[in-house]
């Protein structure tokens, strides 16, 4: 077709009329399928337009198989011609400072004037690629931080939005080869797309490799029965074709690792590879077209088909790992039952929930939402979040929490908040971040990993060098082989995934773990501090009349029933079972440390301590002294009533050790921990404590105000030093501790304390964490020995020249998949 501008070939015979209608000139545009121009009559050119019925029939063949995002690849391989135009590509990313289309990943205001966001990352699919985005963060003025989350394919950024914005960090990462997108409630429909697209690389490099290896047969066999020799280069050449459109399209996601890698000088795995099909492609193509040496068309197709199939495999195997650390749904129900505006009900998916919506939560079931009570009174399990030990009664307009368990009968609830919003969801938040934390063996990890990279392209070279006197295309085959068979991946993979999922297994087993770096802390041997109160013992004491009337505890009752102290309580559970009722004349005066001070019926009552009742002028008796020291001999607390300045009855309040305790202790012992007591209780009393359950009498230490134990844990020690105890009491000691473990209270005044919280408030559970931090170490050294391994004689074999590059190609894999396997087939906490 000649251009309007140009002059019509004066020679060509001239046209029977000049008067031809627009719809008979003929025009061109591209084939739908194969995108060269194509010719058409008309005005506009039909939809699909096909260049041949070859083009028509793998047009119907991609359709017929639902991989029609192949023609969306394929435009995005075609360079500039194709390339979205900057303003409009400026549009694109600028959406990302727009609340309204980030949903859910909107940054959020820090304290310290930055914010966070979470999005979802397209184009993952190892380690490696964490590596780059988080060295890219470390790059870039304004963008503090970026944590890759493999599992669900998620990132975490922290960055100053008066130097950067969430806009430049997308367009950053797109021009690396990833692409960003706001979270949805749906993770899944994420996981959908990233599948689609990687199974449409491998139909498209599948399709490449089945057609080289055929074309490959045929010269094989023409080797053997003679075939002309213009048919043999016609016949390379189409190899040669496939090969390189298998690289081009399907195989350029190396290509874009690899120069990714280049711009932010990380070290990536797609480096070796993307180098491995250069060479091989090169000398491959020279080949063909001079006619001499072999040819590796067939090789790099299916080179790239198996290297994909290896990805597809880790991509899955990833989010498996990633379905067993997803916390919140194990504690918190999937659906919810929902009632319309006809008081019907119907099952729906938790996400769905609004607030204002109502549902209806039978007995026995946990509470999907946060909310208030609509209709009904039940009784509560609220111990996961409040650490409440007993049942508690709720009725209509109380406020109910997700995560809590439903005891008696059903109740109506409107929903506030759902999900993350939701008090267990900002508290599993805090656990999940532990997830995707460097912690110091990760890192440890993540620089063998670069320097591995470097290391194997260096050998590469010299491969390269050593096998250049056999021939260059032996040589180039030799040092492909190298370069795509080791694989770093598996190292970089090996901890993190170790980690997270043992932090979701130990959630499961209601084991909240905030600290990754915890869990290789408790691997090792160290001192174990238990508090006593509440933590080796029950933490509801008894008092009991050892000594006097029992008309004071009456008098002490009334006095203390405006006290919340548990001394109070359980003096007041002590009248109620002896039947006395205490007067209802009485008013409570003076709090103080060591006891309180009151009237009861015009009767001054004095109820402490040997100390505090002598700093009141009150001098006890010798009968007095004797019940105390009694007092002390079995295991109790000492308190002394006085009534109008004499006194004249001593309780003992005693409170009853776990049945577990010394179990847990003795287990504990036989795993080579130290163990011993810090509390503010007597001495006495926990000397006696510390030789019922085993603890020697060297670690039992007593009468310890809070500053105190927080003196004795920071006192420098050459081992790992634990405290357990109070998330509230013992707040102090459990975060200046290497591990502060929580067992009382609830799950988010704990994990603010300490890094572990025992939801379940057993013991056992101590035994079943350290248990479980020394099976996550053995699986983290395992799976170091594995990829290592793996990597020497891999790389050995490739030196010598005993691995083809078709061989590494499949071998390549194995790492990664081996270590994804081990980590989910390993017992790390589960019941043993």
């Amino acid at each position: 077709m000649v251009p309007d501008s140009a002059t019509p070939d004066k020679s060509a015979p001239e046209s029977k009329s000049d008067s031809r209608t627009p719809s008979k000139v003929s025009r061109e545009a591209p084939c739908t399928h194969c995108d060269l121009p194509t010719p058409y009559v008309g005005e506009n050119p039909p939809h699909p337009l096909f260049c041949c019925n070859g083009c028509r029939g793998a047009y119907e063949l991609i359709q017929g198989w639902g991989l029609d995002s192949y023609y969306d690849l394929r435009d995005q391989a075609n360079g500039e011609r194709n390339r979205m135009p900057e303003a409009t590509d400026k549009g694109r990313f600028d959406s990302f400072d727009d609340p309204e289309f980030l949903g859910l990943s909107t940054p959020k205001q820090q304290s310290d004037g930055l914010q966070s966001a979470q999005l979802a990352v397209h184009g993952l699919h190892c380690a490696a690629c964490a590596w780059l985005i988080e060295n890219a963060a470390q790059q870039t003025e304004g963008w503090n931080t970026a944590r890759v989350h493999l599992g669900d394919h998620t990132l975490r950024v922290m960055f100053d939005p008066a130097t950067c914005s969430l806009s430049g960090i997308a367009r950053l990462l797109h021009r690396l080869g990833y692409e960003l997108a706001p979270i949805t409630k749906q993770p899944d429909a994420h996981f959908r797309k990233e599948n689609r697209r990687l199974l449409t690389q491998i139909a498209i490099a599948g399709f490449c490799a089945a057609n080289a290896m055929w074309i490959a047969v045929a010269l094989y066999a023409g080797d053997a029965s003679g075939v002309a020799a213009e048919h043999r280069l016609l016949l390379r050449l189409m190899g040669t074709g496939l090969g390189l459109i298998a690289v081009a399209v399907p195989g350029r996601t190396f290509f874009r690792g690899a120069f990714a890698a280049l711009r932010t000088w990380t070290p990536h795995m797609d480096l070796p590879v993307a180098l491995g099909l250069s060479v091989g492609t090169v000398t491959g193509t020279v080949n063909a077209i001079s006619g001499r040496g072999d040819v590796y068309f067939d090789s790099l197709a299916v080179l790239v088909f198996f290297l994909l199939v290896g990805r597809w495999i880790q991509f899955h195997q990833q989010h498996r790992a990633a379905k067993a650390v997803d916390l919140l749904l194990r504690i918190t129900p999937a659906h919810a039952n929902r009632i319309a505006a006809d008081n019907t009900t119907d099952w729906v998916l938790v996400d769905t929930l609004r607030p204002d919506d109502q549902i209806r939560v039978a007995a026995g079931e946990s509470l999907p939402a946060d909310g208030i009570i609509a209709a009904g009174n039940t009784t509560l399990d609220r111990s996961l979040l409040t650490g409440e030990s007993q049942p508690v009664a709720a009725q209509t307009g109380d406020e109910v929490s997700a995560g809590t368990l439903n005891l008696s009968r059903s109740i109506d609830v409107t929903v506030r908040a759902v999900g993350s919003e939701s008090r267990i969801g900002r508290v599993m938040q805090s656990v999940e971040s532990a997830m995707a934390e460097r912690t110091p063996i990760v890192q440890l990890a993540d620089a063998i990993g670069g320097w591995f990279v470097v290391i194997v392209t260096l050998l590469a070279i010299a491969a390269l060098v050593i096998w250049s006197g056999e021939g260059w295309g032996l040589a180039a085959g030799h040092a492909t082989a190298l370069l795509i068979v080791a694989c770093p991946c598996a190292l970089a993979l090996a901890t993190p995934l170790a980690i997270a999922v043992s932090l979701g297994r130990a959630a499961k087993r209601k084991i909240l773990i905030r600290d990754g770096a915890s869990l290789q802390l408790l691997a090792s041997k160290g001192i174990l501090w238990f508090d006593k109160t509440g933590t080796l013992t029950e933490g509801r004491s008894r008092a009991q009349v050892l000594y006097g009337p029992e008309t004071a505890l009456s008098d002490a009752a009334a006095v203390e029933r405006d006290c919340s102290h548990p001394i109070a309580s359980a003096i007041e559970r002590e009248c109620l079972l002896q039947g006395l009722t205490p007067p209802d004349d009485a008013e409570l005066l003076v709090v103080e440390t060591g006891g309180v001070q009151g009237v009861c019926e015009g009767r001054q009552i004095v109820v402490g301590n040997i100390p505090f009742l002598t700093s009141k002028g009150i001098v006890c008796s010798a009968e007095i002294l004797a019940a105390v020291d009694a007092s002390l001999q079995i295991a109790a607390t000492p308190i002394v009533i006085a009534v109008d300045g004499v006194a004249t009855t001593v309780l003992g309040l005693s409170d009853p050790l776990r049945q577990q305790a010394a179990e847990t202790v003795a287990t504990l012992q036989r795993r080579g921990w130290q163990v011993g007591i810090l509390s503010g209780d007597h001495p006495a009393i926990v000397a006696a404590v510390a030789q019922q359950i085993g603890i020697p009498l060297e670690l039992a230490h007593g009468g310890l105000l809070p500053a105190d134990k927080l003196e004795r844990v920071r006192q420098p020690q050459s081992m790992i030093t634990v405290m357990i105890g109070d998330g509230a009491n013992d707040a102090a000691a459990l975060a200046a501790a290497d591990v502060g473990i929580a067992v009382r209270g609830g799950a988010e005044v704990s994990l603010q304390a300490a890094p572990i919280f025992i939801a379940s408030g057993r013991l056992t559970s101590i035994v079943e964490l350290i248990r479980g931090s020394s099976a996550t170490s053995k699986l983290i050294r395992t799976t170091f020995a594995v990829s290592l391994s793996y990597n020497l004689f891999a790389v050995g074999f490739a030196l010598a020249g005993w691995i083809s590059p078709l061989l590494a190609a499949v071998l390549m894999p194995l790492s990664s998949i081996s270590v994804l396997s081990l980590t989910l087939a390993w017992p790390t906490f589960r019941s043993p």
